[in-house]
């Protein structure tokens, strides 16, 4: 369990990185443009500024921004993305977010993520709702797929052959609307708020999701969290539990 002080330490640290953040706003610094995937000098910056923080409790720290091919999924650590929504943030589309999750036994328990644009910060910890700015937040209540939104997206690490893709849109489209925004923290602390109903992705990375799955249950909901051949990469379902086995058949073939 962390104490007080380490939470006032995450919040704090989700704050100055968002500092630094907007002081990058107009020039983000592209360091790698490849494919589906950018890396800039802020992503940087502000992994420099949580690792700096974070070190001070004493947990290990697993960071997108690590060497990966030398880090371990922590058992009991800090799993954080600087920057979710790197390439929204060099286009200005204020759809950015700072993931910081706090793993127990490889299991998100407590998330913190900033919404930079919108200076909105949500968090939750184990037993208590989760909450952004304070209030209470709780997912929604929808019951039908029909009238569900999906939110949903293509990580810059999935498969994009067109057999994948197909298979994708006919796992949608029951669905009654699909969103898209480009930011995986952002779109799970939406359903989280209860916006939105369900979120899948399929070979997304931990560090874009464990932040807001914690929220999501701290919410009331539930999610999938299935283990794919790279062990940072998964698929994910998240959901109120009204349709939250619905949803996992519909999106990945199983009930859960």
């Amino acid at each position: 369990m962390l104490s007080e002080t380490h939470i006032e330490i995450a919040k704090n640290a989700l704050d100055k990185a968002r500092t630094i953040a907007l002081t990058y706003f107009n020039n983000p610094g592209i360091l790698k443009n490849e494919f589906k995937d950018i890396k800039t000098l802020v992503d940087l910056k502000m992994n420099e500024c949580l690792i700096e923080e974070l070190s001070r409790t004493g947990f290990p720290i697993l960071s997108e921004e690590s060497e990966l091919q030398n880090e371990i999924f922590p058992e009991c650590g800090w799993v954080i993305d600087p920057l979710d929504g790197t390439f929204n943030f060099t286009r200005k589309f204020p759809c950015v977010g700072i993931s910081i999750a706090f793993m127990e036994n490889r299991i998100p328990s407590y998330g913190f993520v900033k919404d930079i644009f919108n200076d909105i910060t949500y968090s939750c910890e184990p037993n208590r709702k989760a909450n952004k700015n304070g209030y209470e937040m709780n997912v929604s209540d929808e019951s039908k797929l029909g009238n569900a939104i999906l939110a949903t997206g293509f990580p810059s690490g999935s498969n994009y052959e067109t057999n994948e893709l197909l298979t994708f849109i006919s796992n949608v489209q029951e669905f009654k609307k699909i969103r898209a925004i480009g930011c995986a923290s952002l779109m799970l602390c939406l359903v989280a708020e209860g916006i939105f109903d369900v979120y899948y992705e399929k070979g997304i990375y931990i560090w874009d999701v464990a932040a807001g799955l914690a929220l999501v249950q701290a919410a009331g909901g539930k999610y999938l969290l299935k283990e794919m051949s790279d062990p940072f990469k998964y698929e994910v379902v998240a959901s109120n539990p009204l349709i939250f086995r619905t949803a996992c058949q519909k999106l990945t073939g199983n009930l859960s």
